[in-house]
């Protein structure tokens, strides 16, 4: 059900995007003619290429596949986490990406963030350059990392290519338009892929909506499903009493024993919704016994079937030892009680603002902070703002209605959908051509590529631009630094690409917060520092140090608290930067720069 099936449209348009991202990376090959064109694109780029750039460098894969699947499994309540990132973005674009387009272009020639952080606070000794670029470096390593591993799976599963052959693939296609094309090589590529990830999240719930009928049906089979859930675990909990009655002479002849069965058989019928059933204990029995797939998943309509063939046969023969045997397996699994059309079932108002704090992360995130330094012009931020806020609404909402229409679509139609994430694929494959189903799976390809391509050029300007220049040879010509920057995106993508190639690798966990510890270490600096003009060099670095600490810390010995950690790492480094700011003096000169930059708004 999961598996596309390889095909000749399906491969001719795989290979067609492919190589158009290769031709773009070719041709702003002849367009860098120093090291601001190759790291910022020579703060030319228009409102539309920025704006769906810092969209399709943000989102990644998740937006496709994880999002979806989201919402497939837990319903309203995860729709908290894409109000959340849509607040923090429209107040990036809002009171970040003005003042730092000013204070980067007008005031003093920044290329990287660490250039920004370095120059604010009149950093002659390197000690925040070299914090923000150690951070940068692990950080998004272990980032594009996940991305390649998120390619490499994506076509392992859905293509049954070799996982090792699959993440070559990828890893060479990104690499190679990064690497030769920079940043305009990325940001157009960026804006194809956003343009291609809009259109795909725009068509799929429109087509999938129409096979439904419509808003009501969906909701109805929505909520059919999760009644069958609070009524599989109420009527599991008889399932003792069955097997006592079952223990008597004739039991079986029970009028209230068949009925009770046949509610069990009709509310197993009622879903084909694997996320309901969970095993729990399983025991070797279970797996002769109810109807496990091939890949060990257990579907309730599945169930249903054997049930219903067991509760036939022992009433037309009195023996009853193949329902008993269903029935005493039943007991060993757990059935999901689920309120997916509720927007507070099964969350509480901590949750929820767990949730909406994922908005926060946007303030910190070097690839999209650099979107706003290298636009042309601060007019143009406005027309910006609109087009990537839509794009993100729409997308958001089309990602949603993906996962929470595909509910409906599984139960309606019987499907077997063993991975929720996988959703998506799932649809383009049955609703499509092949033409546009190529189109379509393209999409999450795109969502990929866009963002570990710009992980992986911040990453390279963090080792030419920050280490290299800055601390080590600043008297380097463009022309070395431009060299030293293709290498430096070698260097990170083999790192990554040895990182990937165990798919099963522990470091993935890792990147789960990596989004809060640069929301909570970059983030808090980065809206001080464009804010407030007392803030001083070691309040930053204070700051700096301080949210990545509390994020790894509170993830590692706080989470049973199911607080996200952004919120903690983000309130403990605004109290860092604000007390040690007060207790050390502003260096000389960075007052003035700051007050330059508010006469330049």
């Amino acid at each position: 059900m999961e598996v596309v099936q390889i095909n000749t449209e399906i491969t001719i348009m795989f290979i067609a995007y492919s190589a158009l991202m290769l031709f773009i990376g070719f041709y702003f090959y002849r367009q860098n003619k120093n090291v601001e064109d190759y790291f910022l694109g020579g703060r030319a780029m228009g409102p539309v290429v920025s704006a769906l750039s810092a969209g399709a460098s943000d989102m990644s894969g998740w937006l496709l596949m994880g999002l979806p699947g989201a919402l497939y499994v837990s319903g309203f309540i995860d729709t908290y986490i894409a109000i959340g990132l849509t607040i923090g973005a429209t107040l990036n674009w809002l009171f970040v990406a003005k003042r730092l387009r000013v204070y980067t272009g007008a005031i003093t020639e920044c290329i990287t963030i660490p250039d920004y952080f370095e120059t604010r606070f009149n950093d002659d000794k390197h000690i925040l350059r070299v914090v923000c670029a150690i951070v940068i470096l692990i950080f998004f390593t272990f980032y594009v990392s996940s991305g390649l591993v998120s390619g490499a799976k994506l076509f392992e599963s859905t293509f049954g290519i070799e996982y090792s052959y699959a993440l070559s693939v990828g890893t060479l296609i990104i690499v190679i338009y990064t690497f030769l094309g920079g940043y305009k090589a990325v940001c157009w590529t960026d804006m194809i892929q956003g343009l291609l990830m809009l259109g795909a999240l725009v068509v799929v719930p429109a087509v999938m909506l129409s096979q439904l009928g419509g808003f009501d049906e969906a909701k109805r089979y929505i909520k059919l499903s999760d009644t069958s859930s609070k009524n599989l675990l109420q009527l599991q909990k008889e399932i003792p009493t069955f097997l006592k009655t079952l223990e008597n002479q004739n039991g079986i002849q029970n009028q209230n024993l068949q009925e009770h069965i046949e509610a069990l058989i009709i509310a197993l019928d009622s879903t084909q919704d694997r996320t309901l059933v969970k095993t729990k204990n399983m025991e070797s029995k279970m797996d002769s016994v109810l109807p496990f797939d091939k890949s060990g998943v257990l579907y309730p309509k599945s169930i249903a079937k054997s049930l219903q063939s067991a509760f036939e046969f022992a009433k037309s023969s009195s023996k009853t030892q193949e329902l008993k045997a269903i029935l005493q397996a039943l007991e060993g699994v757990e059935f999901v009680a689920k309120e997916r059309l509720s927007w507070f079932g099964g969350i509480s108002l901590l949750g929820i603002i767990s949730s909406l704090a994922w908005g926060l992360g946007y303030f910190g995130q070097p690839h999209i902070l650099v979107r706003f330094m290298s636009i042309r012009s601060t007019s143009e931020i406005k027309s910006a703002t609109i087009i990537g806020i839509s794009w993100m609404v729409l997308c958001l909402a089309g990602a949603c209605l993906i996962g929470l229409l595909g509910i409906a679509y599984v139960n309606k139609f019987a499907l077997e959908l063993k991975d929720p994430e996988k959703i998506f694929i799932v649809m383009s494959q049955l609703l499509f051509n092949p033409w546009i189903a190529g189109i379509l799976l393209s999409a999450i390809l795109a969502a990929i590529m866009s963002t570990a391509s710009s992980q992986l050029l911040v990453s390279s300007s963090t080792l030419a631009e920050d280490f290299y220049k800055k601390i080590f040879r600043q008297d380097a010509p463009n022309s070395v630094v431009l060299t030293l920057g293709k290498i430096g995106v070698l260097i990170v993508a083999v790192i990554a690409f040895l990182i990937s190639s165990d798919k099963n690798s522990s470091i993935l966990s890792i990147v789960a917060y990596a989004w809060a510890g640069f929301g909570a270490s970059f983030g808090s600096v980065m809206l001080f520092s464009l804010f407030w003009g007392r803030m001083t060099r070691t309040g930053a670095i204070a700051g700096m140090v301080m949210g990545a600490l509390v994020v790894v810390v509170w993830k590692n010995f706080f989470g049973f608290l199911n607080v996200y950690e952004i919120i903690p790492g983000f309130l403990f480094a605004s109290l860092a930067i604000i007390i040690v700011s007060l207790l050390t003096q502003v260096r000389q000169g960075t007052k003035e720069a700051y007050e330059t930059m508010l006469k330049a708004l």
